[in-house]
């Protein structure tokens, strides 16, 4: 029998023979779930209660891999990862839930530093367009079409009244460009911090590259939300979900608009009824954050970002690429993408 070797406190150790390795694993020296064995026979390394030669003796000890730290019981191999056919795997909502947690907790300083950058400089854009609109005395487009609607006088001034904070159509414009520029910078940031590489806060400002396709595929996705909520909401619902990842798709892949719209239909495919959840998790998350004021929005922000950036992942690349590695404790993903 060819020589062994394990990983132990994620150190790898050895060569030790057969006898010797399952010695060490009776006496409760390894542990099956956690820690790995390989030797020239196998095409990569496991945890030891998956090696068929090794599964007798661990039989009796072995605990659940769903105790282990990583969000959901899932083959640990170490090789390279790899993409899987679109809507082969399904994804887990809670597991992506729990996988953004502990990202946002691991990050918790630069993420809430770069949360707290985003909504300074939106409230400021929408400040000074507003001081803006009055300057130039430009209206918004529902005060136009009230005043064109034949309306009395008094709907009028009820009408206005309500529609006061809108913007005009060309602040509006200026609003979104300033939004999709800066979320198409955060979600360079979140590719890199799921996918498990070095990531900073100026990458908040990288999203120039991609703004034009960016601000297409944005009004595209509203328009066509918003529509579809029209006509017996679930239409509207289906869409977000089935384009829910047009914009990392045309950060992470650099596609055009249309081809973004067919990827992200493609990849969510026999998973809408997860990212359903996961929208609903987006909905709670943003209710508890707001009963908690400022710092529970702080907090919500990034977490409901990741999880929609770690389901990308998943969906990408399947179930290990949203793991951390057994033996370097860094994300599955490290150093095998190529997000810009």
């Amino acid at each position: 029998m060819s020589d062994w070797f394990y990983t132990k406190h994620r150190q790898q150790e050895g060569p030790v023979n057969l006898q010797m390795l399952q010695m060490m694993i009776r006496e409760g020296q390894l542990d099956p779930a956690t820690d790995l064995a390989w030797n020239t026979s196998m095409s990569d390394w496991l945890p030891i209660g998956q090696i068929p030669e090794l599964q007798v003796q661990v039989s009796q000890q072995m605990p659940s891999l769903e105790s282990s730290s990583q969000p959901f019981a899932y083959p640990l191999g170490t090789g390279p990862i790899h993409e899987i056919s679109p809507g082969s795997e399904r994804i887990m909502a809670t597991a992506c839930l729990k996988r953004a947690w502990d990202l946002t907790i691991r990050n918790i300083g630069p993420l809430l530093l770069a949360t707290l950058i985003f909504l300074i400089i939106y409230i400021a854009t929408e400040f000074s367009l507003s001081l803006l609109d009055k300057a130039m005395e430009w209206r918004n487009p529902s005060q136009v079409f009230v005043d064109q609607m034949g309306v009395t006088e008094d709907q009028k001034l009820m009408y206005h009244s309500v529609f006061k904070d809108q913007l005009s159509f060309p602040s509006a414009i200026l609003s979104i460009l300033i939004n999709v520029f800066l979320t198409l910078g955060a979600t360079r940031l979140g590719l890199k911090l799921v996918s498990g590489e070095k990531f900073d806060i100026g990458m908040l400002f990288s999203g120039g590259p991609w703004l034009f396709k960016g601000f297409i595929a944005h009004l595209l996705y509203w328009i066509m939300v918003i529509v579809g909520l029209i006509f017996f909401i679930f239409p509207g619902i289906y869409l977000a979900i089935r384009f829910g990842m047009v914009q990392p798709a045309i950060v992470d892949r650099n596609m055009g608009v249309i081809e973004a719209f067919k990827y992200s239909s493609r990849i969510t495919q026999n998973n809408r009824v997860e990212l359903f959840l996961i929208l609903l998790f987006t909905i709670g998350i943003t209710i508890a954050g707001c009963i908690a004021m400022i710092v529970g929005l702080l907090f919500a922000y990034p977490l409901i970002f990741l999880m929609w950036i770690v389901a990308y992942r998943w969906l990408q690349y399947g179930g290990r690429a949203i793991l951390d590695d057994p033996m370097t404790g860094a994300p599955m993903l490290a150093g095998q993408t190529e997000n810009s």
